[in-house]
């Protein structure tokens, strides 16, 4: 149980933020740290060298006095033997390698002489080196030095002192980062984890209010801090998430409160009649004529129950479609041929002007229920003598296909509305044609699955124009 309690706790989010702001600081400091040790050790070494150059140049003019006297040496090392914190040990090099003058001290520090050291000086050049003498701990710097008198190469002047305290001054830094070091981990680990809740705080928010939302209180929102950084851009996305899932739920009523209307409409109708029928003995012509009649509402009951599954699977992208090249304009008078006879029983006028060899990707069947759908609505809302005319027009990489009636007319402000499923302008019209408000929602559906759209033009009682755009295909 503990463990399951412990994985758990380490794998929350502000835990692991927290781990990672400790690692990130434990190596930050780390860096920080060597950097500052190393930094000071260079600058004590760097001040000893200058330290033993000053005291070189100070040699150099001793020598200067006294070429080959040696009193003026010895008055120079009992100046600095007596020192305490640097104490300094020298000897003086002929041009040979042979020791002219060395101090009290260089006898137990055994420092041998380089050829390098010798080759460097005769370059005019200096050298600096580190030395371990056996039998002591403490290292010691020398800086060897070449003296010139006359352009000559005169002497070698090696100088030197031991590192110990600068060896004690880079102890006494480390043992303090030592022993700032866990307090200041300790501190960013705390600020961590202050930070890391603080930045989690409306993680929770969002959690908590998201959780609170149902279908029952889809109009609520989550509240924006007004910082303007990733949670609020977090926030308005899962706002304008809810607000899809409010207007998918509010027509998804809809469009159920409708389809139940409209099939308890004719259903009833259907048992009013077959009561009717059976409320008395009839001839056998009356139950014939009631049949057919019955056979004509269940097939207009099958066209919508129909229309409902492909508008719901085209809702849940469930629809397939085959994608063809099809020739729009031989589609186009396939149409008018199967409108004709329609159109002559009703005394209407379908022109189809000449149409011009047009390619359009797409399935062959979906684009039939197009136009037949838009043909078929502007059959039913033409009065008799009146005339529809079909043309269909190129414009670049468009096909444009119009429709136009001299229909009733659609108002204006109905004009946005006739392609939401179920609606209506004139109800008691829409009985006597039989639609059912299904029919221009289908054909913008098939309209925006061939990456085109529809649009239309009217005024009332001077007809209506209905305009497809679809891309043409470039073979």
């Amino acid at each position: 149980m503990y463990l399951k309690i412990g994985g758990k706790f380490l794998r929350r989010t502000d835990v692991k933020l927290t781990s990672l702001y400790i690692l990130t600081f434990f190596l930050s400091s780390l860096i920080i740290c060597g950097f500052l040790y190393f930094r000071l050790k260079h600058q004590l070494i760097k001040g000893v060298d200058r330290f033993l150059l000053d005291e070189i140049n100070e040699l150099s003019e001793v020598l200067s006095q006294d070429m080959k006297g040696k009193e003026a040496l010895k008055r120079f090392e009992f100046g600095v033997a007596s020192r305490t914190y640097y104490p300094l040990y020298f000897r003086i090099l002929e041009v040979e390698g042979t020791i002219f003058y060395a101090s009290e001290g260089m006898r137990g520090i055994e420092y041998r002489v380089d050829e390098k050291v010798m080759s460097l000086a005769k370059k005019g050049r200096k050298y600096i080196e580190k030395i371990h003498s056996p039998g002591r701990r403490r290292p010691f710097r020398f800086i060897s030095a070449p003296l010139y008198r006359d352009g000559k190469l005169a002497y070698i002047v090696q100088m030197g002192t031991h590192l110990r305290f600068i060896r004690k001054s880079l102890s006494g830094f480390k043992r303090n980062l030592l022993a700032a070091f866990p307090i200041v981990l300790v501190l960013g680990t705390l600020g961590g984890w202050i930070v890391a809740r603080k930045s989690l705080s409306p993680i929770g928010y969002i959690a908590s209010k998201t959780q609170s939302i149902t279908t029952k209180n889809l109009n609520e929102r989550l509240k924006q801090r007004g910082t303007h950084d990733e949670m609020d851009d977090l926030i308005r996305t899962i706002n304008e998430m809810i607000a899809r899932l409010e207007d998918s739920f509010r027509r998804m009523a809809e469009f159920t409160a409708d389809a139940s209307h409209e099939l308890k409409t004719p259903l009833c109708a259907l048992k009013g009649e077959a009561e009717v029928l059976l409320s008395k003995p009839r001839a056998a012509e009356e139950y014939q004529e009631g049949l057919a009649h019955f056979i004509e509402r269940f097939d207009q009951l099958n066209r919508m129950i129909n229309d409902l599954i492909l508008l719901s699977k085209s809702d849940s992208s469930q629809v397939e479609l085959i994608m063809n090249p099809v020739r729009l304009d031989l589609l186009i008078k396939d149409m008018g041929d199967l409108f004709q006879i329609l159109a002559e029983q009703k005394n209407i006028a379908l022109n189809i002007d000449s149409l011009k060899n047009t390619v359009v990707m797409g399935d062959k069947t979906r684009l039939q229920q197009l136009f037949t759908n838009l043909i078929d609505n502007a059959m039913k809302y033409t009065l008799d003598g009146g005339a529809i005319r079909i043309t269909l027009e190129k414009n670049r990489d468009l096909a444009i296909v119009k429709i136009s009636g001299t229909g009733i007319g659609i108002p204006k402000d109905e004009q946005e509305k006739i392609f939401i499923r179920f609606y209506r302008i004139d109800k008691s019209r829409s009985k006597e044609t039989g639609g059912v408000g299904l029919g221009l929602s289908i054909a913008e559906w098939i309209a925006h699955t061939h990456h085109g759209k529809i649009e239309v033009l009217s005024e009332q009682n001077q007809g209506a124009t209905f305009t497809v755009y679809l891309p043409i295909h470039k073979a």
